[in-house]
């Protein structure tokens, strides 16, 4: 892959948003990928993009998803309302291919921060999103985080346990994940000249030496990744339109 070069932008805190959706949601086990399954109205993925058309710092969104499923997310685009405006570019095999293509995209140009966000997260507070911009902004990388409420083992080839982490030590990564752009682009360049592959955007950061912030997660700012999953989001959607949190 070439290496992706920075350009400076002259923007305040403006954030160029990315969220994935090439993924095919296997272990969601049904033909629909999860991003296009209803949640209470609406598809998941418009859930998500909604957060970010209503945030201010968001300049424009980038959305790179499967060939396959172009024409689909086109037509549902279609059917919605937004104000930003929201690019769809290819989206690679894996998710690190994905992000690497949209921050090809010349749309990625236009802002000073990266936001990179689960197409499947639908309940990021704007307070979350917003303090993520500001502690990007300050110290270059930000993710939020909660602490797990299990105990951490790891265990062997043999299902015998190794080491039991201190729990206090330990996060549990949300998104969106926050970068000055041209950390982000150092980290993926980094990461194809070493052929690094990461689990998530951070730790490609991380690789590069750069350091991230932790802040402060939602446990409300869940990943829907089951059918279980989506019982548990239903929930959550019906709590927050009670206590109109949202639309």
């Amino acid at each position: 892959m070439p290496l992706l070069i920075v350009k400076t932008s002259t923007s305040n805190r403006n954030c160029t948003v990315i969220i994935p959706a090439a993924g095919l949601g296997k272990r969601f086990g049904a033909d629909l990928p999860k991003q296009y399954h209803l949640l209470g109205t609406k598809p998941l993925i418009i859930h998500t993009i909604t957060l970010f058309d209503t945030l201010a710092e968001a300049t424009n969104i980038i959305i790179p998803v499967a060939n396959d499923w172009k024409d689909y997310l086109e037509d549902l685009l279609s059917k919605y309302k937004f104000n930003k405006k929201i690019v769809i570019c290819h989206g690679g095999q894996e998710r690190q291919d994905s992000i690497y293509n949209a921050l090809n995209n010349s749309a990625a140009n236009e802002s000073d921060i990266v936001l990179v966000h689960d197409a499947v997260r639908p309940f990021a507070s704007p307070e979350l999103i917003k303090n993520v911009i500001i502690s990007a902004s300050r110290f270059g990388a930000a993710i939020p985080a909660t602490m797990p409420k299990e105990t951490i083992k790891q265990k062997d080839n043999s299902n015998m346990v190794r080491l039991t982490f201190v729990r206090s030590m330990l996060a549990s990564v949300q998104t969106p994940q926050g970068f000055k752009k041209e950390i982000l682009i150092d980290a993926y360049n980094k990461a194809i000249k070493s052929g690094f592959v990461g689990t998530d955007d951070a730790s490609l950061a991380e690789h590069a030496g750069h350091k991230v912030k932790i802040i402060d997660g939602e446990e409300t700012n869940i990943k829907i990744t089951t059918p279980l999953d989506f019982d548990i989001a239903g929930i959550i959607l019906r709590q927050m339109k009670s206590r109109a949190i949202l639309p």
